[in-house]
């Protein structure tokens, strides 16, 4: 019964990967019969780990919350390196990378599916509470200077900028997918929030992470990668 659980447990994260780089890929229009395809198997056998399609969604979305959180939470390995924070902020870019079908999307999955909006409304409120103190440590130590009256202001558009930015770039380009040069001016939209506030210790440590976080998702996606 063990053997049996295990590999009903890999079959089924075989069938959340599968799935992940078809919604990143195509969008949450992709077909039950196109997940089954991409995973190998028939629609029986998948229906069998997932009764619908909206559950692997759900299934999905939740690991994609506590991904979000573990990011989010995450401790620094050293408050007073600026490499800490851009290594804190490299792990949001890659965070947005690999459920970018989540960024992308987001306000339309919400209407399909509204009994995520509660759970979604809940980690958006702790993460940007803890991404709040993070950026309170990076001014405490001189990367940063930003009112403390302001860091709560600040991060809010952080996080509008980076929830909305793919959105953006797929409602105003024909391009279905997005290049390391779009990921590049992407994630530069966000780390031109930060500009006005970065002191010279902050710059040097912050002004590469666009073109470093473009290139490190490009990596993933390469055969061998976390994908």
């Amino acid at each position: 019964m063990a053997g049996t659980g295990g590999r009903a447990g890999a079959t089924r994260q075989r069938v959340l990967e599968a799935t992940l780089g078809l919604f990143n890929e195509r969008g949450f229009g992709v077909t039950v019969a196109e997940i089954a395809a991409a995973c190998g198997m028939r629609e029986g056998n998948l229906h069998y780990h997932f009764r619908k399609k909206e559950l692997l969604i759900a299934t999905l979305f939740e690991r994609f919350q506590e991904e979000e959180l573990a990011v989010a939470e995450a401790e620094l390995g050293d408050a007073a390196a600026a490499e800490s924070y851009a290594e804190y902020q490299l792990g949001w870019f890659a965070l947005m990378w690999r459920y970018r079908c989540f960024y992308r999307d987001a306000f339309n999955l919400q209407h399909r599916l509204p009994g995520l909006k509660g759970r979604f409304m809940e980690v958006q409120a702790r993460a940007s509470a803890a991404v709040a103190r993070v950026m309170a440590l990076a001014t405490e130590h001189g990367f940063l200077a930003i009112p403390a009256g302001r860091i709560r202001s600040f991060v809010t558009n952080v996080w509008i900028v980076s929830s909305y930015w793919m959105d953006y770039l797929r409602t105003s380009t024909a391009s279905a997918g997005l290049t390391e040069q779009q990921m590049q001016w992407g994630f530069g939209q966000v780390m031109a929030l930060f500009e006005p506030y970065l002191t010279p210790a902050g710059r040097a440590a912050f002004s590469p992470l666009a073109q470093r976080a473009a290139a490190l998702v490009m990596r993933e996606d390469e055969p061998g990668g976390r994908g």
